[in-house]
């Protein structure tokens, strides 16, 4: 069956963008991706011919996506383009001003290669995430796409390397895409533009980590309890998680119905279990891995909301232009500990 078309996702040896990749080519499109060497993306391109998708997805260095015209060969007759990569690696031990450099030229040049492509493409979605929602400190109270950080772009102005890695994060996500929709006012491209903010995302990764040291934080309690640990404690600043799986639907849905999506930003956020939900799900679905008790039942409600009084998010918005439910949040804790047993042998 010939492609849809081709859809450009930078990044995709990212945790997040192998999921991508599949969704798309299930749905009828070829694939390219960008990363940095590549070796990086060699396992992303295997596990994709390994799904039967032989001849439906490529993988093209680009070295320095801040580069100026970095993309422009890459988004050559694509129909979409998913802006994934981001120096999350950089966070913790560059300048926070130079995190926040990198991601902002990344996007103005990819948005810039964009304009390059062709009158083929009809959608740019760029991810964003939560960090660009709330202020840090964050206020407990429920937030929705209406919100912006207004706190961690000043830090950094103002405090430089002493900002720390997690305003260099959230100051370095909010000026991206502030960036991102200001290009959009500006150029008014023929193309539609949309941004997604995700919470933690955790779920099982199209491509395993090759050590457990590159498991990521937002998986954390679940593989603290497979190794034995006591049930750890709370999340950074919020509980609220998503399935990756569901944060590919909702960026491939947003290049499927570009009218629809355009000029809109969609948070997705499904359950703020944390550990001891974590727990208690392991302990009633898989016994067998005899994790940590606890204290069952306790710190958590039993629909997996936002406690009251806790830092919550409004996905409503998402959940209905979609018009699909997020996956369940126990499926997704059994599904993630699944995934994981691998790495305790």
């Amino acid at each position: 069956m010939p492609s849809k078309g081709i859809i450009l996702i930078t990044g995709l040896n990212g945790y997040l963008a192998g999921r991508v990749a599949e969704a798309a080519l299930k749905a009828g499109y070829s694939v390219r991706g960008t990363v940095r060497n590549l070796a990086a993306g060699a396992e992303v391109h295997k596990a994709l011919l390994d799904l039967g998708y032989e001849g439906g997805a490529e993988v093209v260095q680009v070295s320095d996506m801040t580069k100026s015209g970095a993309f422009d060969k890459a988004v050559v007759g694509c129909s979409a383009i998913f802006h994934l990569a981001s120096p999350v690696s950089e966070t913790w031990t560059l300048h926070p001003a130079e995190v926040v450099r990198m991601a902002v030229n990344g996007t103005i040049g990819i948005l810039d290669s964009a304009l390059k492509a062709g009158p083929q493409l009809r959608s740019v979605v760029f991810m964003s995430s939560v960090a660009a929602i709330f202020d840090v400190p964050p206020e407990p109270r429920v937030y929705s796409e209406k919100n912006w950080n207004t706190t961690s772009e000043p830090a950094v102005t103002k405090l430089g390397q002493d900002a720390g890695g997690l305003h260099a994060y959230c100051a370095s996500k909010t000026v991206a895409e502030r960036v991102f929709w200001r290009f959009r006012e500006e150029k008014k491209p023929a193309f539609a533009m949309t941004s997604i903010q995700a919470s933690y995302i955790i779920g099982p990764p199209l491509v395993p980590w090759k050590t457990k040291e590159q498991i990521p934080y937002s998986i954390s309690p679940v593989w603290r309890l497979l190794q034995g640990e006591d049930v750890p404690g709370p999340m950074l600043l919020y509980e609220s998680s998503i399935d990756i799986r569901d944060v590919a639907r909702v960026i491939l849905w947003s290049a499927l119905d570009p009218k629809k999506a355009d000029g809109e930003r969609f948070l997705c956020a499904s359950a703020a279990g944390g550990a001891q939900a974590i727990a208690d799900i392991l302990n009633k679905h898989r016994p067998s891995l005899s994790v940590a008790k606890g204290d069952p039942g306790q710190g958590y409600e039993s629909d997996y909301a936002a406690a009251s009084g806790a830092i919550a998010f409004d996905s409503t918005k998402a959940l209905r232009a979609t018009g699909q439910d997020w996956i369940p949040y126990e499926t997704t804790i059994i599904d993630t500990a699944e995934f994981l047993l691998q790495y305790l042998k």
